[in-house]
């Protein structure tokens, strides 16, 4: 037993010894520093004392029919029941307060309740944003002495801060909830998204009734508000009635505080226009536009007349810096173009035949452009056979092509796409007008077709096509025999 003993010791030392050596983790992290236990648990007590009494609940009497909010006047209320229906914040002691669109969209009326004060303020809409999400109000404080939020840098927040969010959730008063910053610079899953969408994310719990409220850091300023959450099973949550489970969206202060300021001065928002529709670049796409990178804005469209079409934009075009600023993925462009102010004249670089090309527009006023539209038509003509992608496309008409702002005789219909095809993967409908194909001018069925089926199954090949709000760019790869495919997004477009 004494020699099976040693033996046992021996085979353990030596054990020891190689994962000592050969150790895949290094314990301890040299970089931190020893913090106190009430530095990494930090007290929000205070914090709460100081904002609480900015922070407000949110009631309004709907519209007959639930149309769109118009200004309220002050006078006699009509007759119906106050809903509480979400929170907002006090901007200024002169009585601006703060909430989101959605929270209002639908109020006949609106009536701001302050923490411990049972005094009802009837509410004026000064203005709202819907791309945004966010209204301004003002309500007459009688006098009454408030203190106004502080207002932070919501550029300068990094993920893992603490943030404290507060607001009337279910309805059960004002409830304060702390957590941290999860994300930056998402958009909200499962909801029509905005070009605007910039939110930061948070696990501080946010609920039905938060919506407007205020998202502090620990330092007592507001760095967002309260907008969204996400609940999987029960649909966009967008102020609906799903419950939270740590992923909630707050617009950045930043982004609001230009947006707010626009409505104080003059009721409505005015953003800067470039007159392109842009798209994302993903790997195929990079590959059949010959691009190494998959970063920047993809240029569908042009839209005529405008800052973009002057200064010599191009379908194809990648814009990979906005003055001094990069433009790494297409969803960065729309914010940039929006915050410059009209009339300045921008350097857009844009990558186009692999070379770097200097574009100086003149930024316009976005409301003002023409964006394509119209209704789509039926064309009756006979349908041929399916092609090598999967499509049945006719001769476009010259009332079509009038439609989609294009010359008669340029590009051919879709009117038919077969399920589970190459088209319908790439993402193509009935309707779309296709332009273009492996690189190649379409200007009628027989000359599409006849490209389609001398395409192969080696590489992707990029089509151009319009739809009735403009041009889009997507690539198509014919299906091998017997192979199966899942079928992916459709190529969006966003306006910039």
């Amino acid at each position: 037993m004494r020699y099976i003993s040693l033996i046992v010791v021996l085979c353990s030392c030596l054990l020891a010894g190689q994962l000592s050596a050969e150790s895949l983790f290094i314990k301890g992290n040299p970089e931190f520093k020893e913090v106190s236990n009430q530095e990494m648990r930090p007290q929000f007590t205070s914090l709460i004392r100081q904002v609480s009494q900015s922070v407000v609940n949110i009631a309004v009497k709907p519209r007959a029919g639930l149309g769109k909010v118009s200004k309220s006047k002050k006078g006699k209320r009509n007759n119906g029941t106050l809903r509480s229906v979400g929170s907002g914040f006090i901007a200024s002691k002169d009585g601006y307060v703060v909430t989101n669109y959605h929270v209002i969209e639908t109020a006949d009326e609106i009536v701001v309740r302050l923490l411990d004060d049972r005094h009802e303020y009837e509410a004026e809409l000064i203005g709202q944003d819907s791309k945004t999400d966010l209204a301004l109000l003002k309500i007459d404080l009688n006098g009454k002495e408030v203190e106004p939020v502080y207002i932070g840098d919501s550029d300068g927040v990094e993920v893992g801060e603490w943030v404290v969010a507060i607001g009337n959730q279910f309805q059960l008063g004002q409830t304060v909830t702390a957590g941290i910053v999860s994300a930056k610079s998402r958009k909200v899953p499962n909801r029509p998204m905005s070009s605007y969408d910039n939110f930061i994310q948070t696990d501080a719990s946010i609920n039905p009734g938060s919506s407007g409220g205020p998202l502090f850091n620990i330092r007592g300023e507001v760095i967002g508000i309260n907008t969204a959450i996400f609940s999987p099973g029960r649909g966009p949550l967008f102020g609906g009635t799903g419950f939270n489970i740590g992923i909630g969206f707050a617009i950045p202060m930043n982004l609001a505080s230009s947006v707010l300021e626009q409505i104080k001065e003059s009721g409505s928002v005015t953003r800067g226009g470039l007159g392109v529709i842009i798209q994302h670049i993903d790997t195929k796409m990079s590959e059949a536009l010959g691009y190494e990178d998959q970063v920047g804005a993809l240029v569908a469209d042009v839209i005529e007349g405008s800052p973009a079409d002057q200064a010599g934009f191009r379908v194809k075009d990648v814009i990979v810096q906005y003055n001094d600023d990069p433009v790494k993925d297409h969803d960065d462009l729309p914010l940039m173009v929006a915050g410059t102010r009209i009339g300045t004249q921008v350097t857009v670089t844009v990558l186009r035949g692999g070379k770097k090309v200097a574009l100086t527009p003149v930024i316009q006023d976005l409301s003002k452009m023409d964006f394509p539209g119209g209704k789509e038509e039926e064309v009756k003509e006979e349908l041929p056979e399916y092609n090598n992608l999967g499509l049945m496309v006719q001769n476009l008409t010259p009332k079509k092509a009038k439609e989609y702002g294009i010359a008669a005789g340029s590009g051919v219909l879709v009117d038919q796409v077969e399920p589970e095809s190459a088209a319908f993967i790439a993402g193509l409908t009935k309707g779309d007008v296709i332009t273009e194909l492996d690189g190649m001018q379409v200007n009628d069925a027989k000359t599409f077709d006849k490209i389609a089926d001398s395409l192969t199954a080696e590489e992707p090949a990029l089509i151009v096509f319009r739809r009735k709000e403009g041009g889009r760019l997507t690539t198509i790869t014919p299906l091998e025999e017997e192979k199966e495919e899942e079928a992916v997004e459709e190529p969006a477009g966003q306006e910039g």
